[in-house]
């Protein structure tokens, strides 16, 4: 079993800092520490450390060495060498998240790293789940995690808070999101922060997903559709759900059009299996080491193994449900024969096999590639592009600009991107598209012949001191 006591601790880049958390794991005993990379300021840290006389051994990396190695350090021997912890002294994040997937696997206790535009307090964060594959499991994660729930994006996202792609639902599609809400978003939706923000997306097993349908979806209350299938016994809702050719579609139909989720290189592709642990039927090394590799990836301070006991909310209706390999105690053999008539491309794309669901090991064979896989954020982000929200509201354009939205009256006719800064500070604007419009609203009931004069006076000023200044 993969080490447990793994911690991850960030920390502000100046050398107080880094001395204070040496100082603090040294008095734990934790003596043996890798300096990655030994730069200038790496060198400085460990300067100021000798004052303090520790016993302490430090280790550099041969090929990482920017500066000349002290004689009292030691060049780091993976094969020989112990170590306890690794201080990354890289203040640049992409380079830093680098850094951070060399420690996947099991190897020292402690990593401590700097706070950067990574840290996952300085990015929001987009839940994405297919429906009865672990949506509140994942919602608790996040929340355990750290990140407040915003949950609805209307405006600029907040860092540090979670939010669903759209409205307040988790299950949004790819085909809804990139092709749906593409036709009808300002700009083709390509100022959406989703492509520069990390996203969790979890699975599970389409055999399980179907019994929890079955269980659940003919309950009144629960689904808007619970008369389509209420009448009928959990056999006949499971055999209705594998493959309904008039409402539901196939099970495939309803997984598909979440699949190209897996492909975003932004995006986290996580299972309900290796999420659940023991409690739920999976396995506690396998949930250790996911949780590991999303502190990893996400910048996440702690302990995967606190994270990992504190998943399960003993206080929600829903614990102890969710169970993985359930579909053992429900599946007849012509519910097996319904589902493999089906095409098996979905469940092969997941990383499930169908002919292999006696087996033991639950846990789908493209977890490591996706745990594994490094976070890439699209560095477009529009600031500089002015975009149009709506083009009337209350005789007004609304448009985005630097993350705040303006107010431009019809008779302007403004590029913002052209103006002034003294334009844009008197044209209304706020962060809040909301806030914006309820401003417009409330503007003093003035002649709009004033309005239009102030502004016809105000861009003369600007042209005729241009003419004296040529002359």
């Amino acid at each position: 079993m993969m080490h447990i006591q793994q911690e991850l601790k960030f920390i502000k880049y100046h050398h107080g800092a880094y001395v204070s958390a040496c100082l603090n794991i040294i008095n734990q005993e934790q003596r043996h520490i890798l300096l990655r990379p030994f730069n200038r300021f790496s060198a400085d840290f460990l300067s100021k450390i000798a004052h303090h006389n520790l016993p302490a051994s430090f280790y550099v990396e041969n090929n990482e060495s920017k500066q000349p190695v002290p004689e009292n350090v030691k060049l780091f021997n993976r094969n020989q060498d112990k170590i306890d912890a690794v201080f990354l002294f890289t203040p640049e994040a992409k380079e830093l998240s680098k850094h951070l997937m060399d420690y996947l696997e099991p190897g020292p206790g402690l990593i401590v790293a700097p706070i950067t535009e990574h840290f996952y307090q300085n990015k929001p964060i987009f839940l994405i789940s297919i429906p009865k594959s672990g949506t509140h499991l994942l919602y608790r994660l996040a929340e355990l995690f750290g990140y407040k729930p915003g949950v609805i994006l209307s405006d600029e996202p907040s860092p540090g808070s979670w939010y669903c792609l759209e409205y307040s639902n988790s299950h949004t599609s790819a085909k809804d999101f990139f092709v749906d809400t593409v036709r009808r978003s300002p700009f083709g939706n390509r100022h959406h922060p989703f492509p520069r923000s990390p996203a969790i997306f979890i699975y599970r097993n389409p055999l399980d997903i179907l019994v929890s349908e079955a269980n659940y979806y003919h309950k009144e209350g629960k689904t808007v559709f619970h008369g389509y299938l209420n009448n009928r016994s959990f056999e006949e809702r499971l055999l209705t759900l594998i493959n309904d050719p008039w409402l539901l579609g196939s099970i495939r139909d309803r997984m598909g059009h979440f699949i190209p989720w897996l492909e975003f290189q932004n995006v986290i592709p996580i299972s309900f299996e290796e999420l659940v642990g023991e409690q739920g039927g999976g396995s506690e090394e396998e949930q250790i080491k996911l949780i590991w590799s999303l502190q990893l990836k996400l910048h996440i301070p702690g302990k995967p193994r606190y994270f990992a006991e504190n998943i399960f909310d003993k206080d929600s209706p829903t614990f102890h449900k969710g169970q993985a390999g359930s579909f053992r105690k429900y599946f007849t053999a012509e519910a097996y024969q319904k589902f493999a008539d089906l095409p098996q491309d979905f469940v092969a794309y997941l990383g499930y096999d169908f002919d292999d669901q006696k087996a033991d090991n639950l846990i789908p064979n493209r977890s490591k590639e996706f745990r594994t896989r490094p976070l890439r954020y699209s560095q477009t982000r529009f600031e500089d592009t002015s975009i149009l929200v709506e083009s009337n509201y209350l005789n007004h354009q609304i448009a985005k600009f630097k993350s705040r939205y303006y107010g431009i009256p019809h008779y302007l006719r403004l590029r913002l991107e052209r103006q002034r800064s003294l334009t844009l500070k008197l044209l209304t604007s706020h962060r809040s598209l909301l806030e914006l419009k309820r401003k417009i609203a409330k503007q003093p009931k003035v002649a709009a012949w004033v309005r239009k004069l102030f502004w016809y006076l105000y861009f003369g000023s600007i042209i005729y001191s241009k003419r004296i200044f040529n002359k």
